[in-house]
């Protein structure tokens, strides 16, 4: 049987084997997270704020030699939330091939990017990747943009540590010209099993996004204590049955 079209959404077109995936205790395809994220975009309209599709994260992480005119188009300069996924699939002609996804998030406010991985430090290097490859693309820290502190956990390419801000604790200011830090985020909720990654990926921008559209952005410097109350492993037994209603839910508005 033909794998039958079953939504139409902005730029991404979902089948009936998307809808098997989500229905069943299987790793979350590019489709499926594209799908989420344009999702997230229309529902959280904020012209500062962008959410990068996984092919398009995929190939800033892998592309050598990156320059101004490639990533021009996507205005990275003039966001203060970008939110990217991280999969370690490291064959550029390959499909669907990774076994594992996470997020990276900067945040110009923060002057950071900042690593969620719900299986901790198993894509630390690629999320490093990612961050080598866009960091000089993001534009300088706003004025009201802080410095994180030294951290507990440190990368192989980076052996300065930097502490993970925490959150309703003023900073000291950053120059505007400093470098963006790189931030794994050990407190990260983790997975039980091992293939739902996908969810927490979808989970966690979910909450990102609400943070930054909501006026609790007002009264907290970032989103950890949101992501640590409201995102846990309760994900793996609802989130899939919820985004198949939503795609249902569309599917009948259409």
């Amino acid at each position: 049987m033909a794998d039958a079209r079953v939504l139409e959404y902005k730029d991404t077109v979902l089948r009936s084997s998307d809808l098997d995936i989500l229905r069943g205790p299987c790793y979350l395809n590019d489709q499926i997270i594209g799908f989420y994220f344009q999702y997230l975009a229309s529902s959280f309209d904020c012209d500062d704020l962008l959410l990068v599709s996984p092919s398009l994260s995929f190939w800033l992480a892998h592309t050598q030699d990156l320059d101004n005119q490639s990533v021009a188009s996507m205005n990275f300069s003039n966001k203060e939330v970008i939110i990217f996924s991280v999969n370690d699939n490291e064959d550029f002609g390959g499909h669907d091939d990774g076994s594992h996804w996470s997020l990276l998030v900067y945040d110009r406010s923060m002057n950071a990017f900042v690593h969620h991985d719900s299986m901790q430090g198993a894509n630390n290097l690629h999320a490093v990747k990612l961050y080598e490859a866009v960091k000089p693309f993001v534009g300088g820290a706003s004025s009201s943009s802080t410095k994180p502190k030294s951290s507990s956990s440190s990368t192989r390419n980076n052996k300065k540590k930097k502490k993970e801000p925490t959150a309703n604790k003023p900073k000291p200011s950053a120059a505007s010209n400093a470098p963006p830090a790189f931030i794994e985020r050990s407190s990260t909720p983790q997975q039980t099993n091992g293939y739902d990654c996908g969810l927490y990926v979808i989970a966690i921008a979910r909450i990102i996004c609400q943070w930054h559209a909501s006026n609790s952005k007002k009264k907290a410097e970032n989103w950890f204590p949101a992501l640590e109350k409201h995102v846990n492993a309760s994900v793996e037994l609802s989130l899939r049955d919820e985004v198949v209603k939503l795609i249902e839910d569309l599917r009948n508005d259409d």
